[in-house]
């Protein structure tokens, strides 16, 4: 009998044996499961973490655009249209942006003709603004201005760098346009000077003054060098023989390189750069923002004579030069 009992307690303990071999089987599916589920959960965490932390990083920046309107009135009085070209920017954003740069580029190339009349930089767009500026007379310097547009770069709350390209997508500093420059390419310097009409380009101007003042002594033309100064820029007053002519190459003699892009103060009022050497090798090997040492051609639009040379030295502002009531 006892033997009996035994064999059942043997059945018994392999059973339990059996029961505890199937039940951490059962565990170690069930652990490995939770694991699986742990790591899908947290994957999952860190996907949603990762998505949320772009999400901020882009927060502002996915909300500072740029564009150019082209746009057509009729005026009856001169039986054709007139055409306003606007640069807008807005920040539609809660937090201010700042250092903010701005490209106005032309045709298919992308070929860039400076900022025009908007400032450069921008010190601040302040949250939930709106700025635009007229730059109908910047691109009418150029023959093939069908299509403006706009690249921007700005600098978030946080410091970091954005640019809003000329396609509206956003980049990271790391995804930065790159953009050609005159230096490397002279097609393209030529390009960006306009058309060789003083009426329309005070960038015609400006070069013809410069090529002028830096001409041989044996090919300089005094009458054709007059043409291009203001008559009423007191400067320019009095009798404007070499002598003086040299006396201004000794003050410019270092600053012998013509920048190609023009900037628009006012409608009538615009200003080329002359830049040395040095400062013309610092530009190539930065190839970004850097300050410069520059004098100024301040040039201004008359009725009758197109653009002129006002002055040549600091930049002058618009309610620093005459302008008669025939010039409007």
């Amino acid at each position: 009998m006892n033997e009996v009992w035994e064999a059942i307690a043997a059945i018994g303990t392999v059973g339990a044996v059996i029961t505890s071999v199937a039940f951490g089987v059962f565990e170690g599916f069930r652990a490995r499961r939770d694991r699986r589920e742990l790591i899908s959960v947290r994957a999952a965490t860190d996907a949603v973490a990762a998505a949320a932390g772009e999400a901020e990083r882009i927060a502002v920046a996915s909300l500072v655009t740029a564009w150019v309107t082209d746009e057509y009135a009729y005026v009856a009085s001169a039986s054709t249209y007139s055409r306003t070209v606007t640069l807008r920017i807005a920040n539609e954003s809660n937090e201010p942006v700042v250092n903010v740069t701005v490209g106005v580029y032309l045709g298919s190339e992308n070929r860039l003709i400076g900022p025009l009349s908007t400032p450069s930089p921008i010190p601040v767009i302040p949250p939930r603004r709106e700025f635009e500026w007229d730059i109908t007379a910047g691109v009418g310097a150029y023959d093939d201005n069908t299509e403006p547009h706009v690249a921007i770069s700005f600098t978030d709350a946080r410091g970091r760098r954005w640019q809003r390209r000329l396609d509206g997508t956003l980049a990271d500093p790391e995804e930065l346009d790159t953009v050609r420059l005159a230096q490397d390419d002279p097609e393209l310097a030529v390009a960006q000077i306009g058309v060789p009409d003083r009426y329309r380009n005070p960038m015609a101007v400006a070069r013809a003054f410069a090529e002028e003042l830096w001409a041989d002594r044996s090919t300089f033309d005094l009458t054709a060098f007059r043409t291009l100064l203001d008559p009423l820029a007191s400067g320019w007053s009095g009798n404007w023989d070499e002598e003086r002519v040299d006396q201004l190459r000794e003050l410019l003699q270092n600053y012998s390189n013509l920048a190609a892009l023009t900037w628009y103060s006012a409608p009538r009022v615009a200003y080329a750069r002359l830049l040395s050497d040095d400062t013309l090798q610092q530009i190539t090997e930065r190839r970004g923002g850097v300050l410069i040492e520059v004098y100024f051609i301040t040039l201004v639009y008359r009725s009758e004579l197109g653009w002129t040379v006002f002055g040549v030295g600091p930049k002058l502002r618009p309610d620093q030069i005459l302008f008669p009531e025939s010039d409007f």
